[in-house]
């Protein structure tokens, strides 16, 4: 399996559940719900059979309709305190495969993670390729630009169409080494700024 970006199902993931169903309008619920909405957004009323009830409307509190939804909440930018200092920096993943006898050839995966101190996050990936009579370069492609925050055992990122941050990678340190695991597997990076 070639190797894809970090966060490349978490994009997808975020993006399938969000697709909801809206019923059609000329459906008995819509036409429910339009009723209820007029009924509810009528502003004044009496108190029924209420003893001593005054002669005059009284206001009467207006009602959300189910049939309109409530306006999608902006995104919070992740305060720094939500930022894992260990982990800004450049880090990069290198994947080599060699092929064994006579025709040599050899295929290199870099990825490259940059954690930004400002929440930003890049990750590119590079790959080449070569033999006896081919080669292969598939140049520096940017695979993800978001942002980022991390409690220090889960990183998580956000990016269009994601509604909120949301899990990548659960990560540790090894030595010098950035160490994550998530659905691509065990991911060991190598800091290079």
């Amino acid at each position: 399996m070639t190797p894809k970006i970090l966060m490349a199902s978490v994009l997808i993931l975020g993006a399938c559940s969000q697709e909801a169903a809206t019923p059609a309008s000329d459906s008995p619920l819509a036409e429910q719900s339009a009723t209820d909405a007029e009924t509810a957004n009528d502003v004044t009323g009496t108190l029924p059979d209420a003893p001593d009830a005054p002669a005059e409307p009284v206001p009467v509190l207006a009602q959300v309709s189910p049939a309109t939804p409530a306006p999608a909440q902006p995104v919070q930018q992740a305060a720094a305190a939500e930022r894992d200092a260990r982990m800004v920096g450049i880090w990069v993943n290198e994947n080599n495969i060699n092929s064994g006898g006579g025709d040599f050839a050899s295929y290199s995966t870099v990825m490259t993670m940059e954690l930004h101190p400002d929440g930003r996050v890049l990750q590119y990936t590079e790959s080449v390729g070569g033999g006896g009579d081919w080669s292969y370069d598939g140049g520096r492609t940017l695979d993800f630009d978001g942002q980022w925050r991390a409690d220090g055992q889960t990183l998580y990122v956000y990016a269009d169409p994601l509604p909120d941050f949301t899990p990548a990678a659960t990560y540790s340190f090894s030595g010098e080494y950035l160490v994550t695991q998530s659905d691509m597997g065990r991911l060991i990076w190598q800091r290079r700024g």
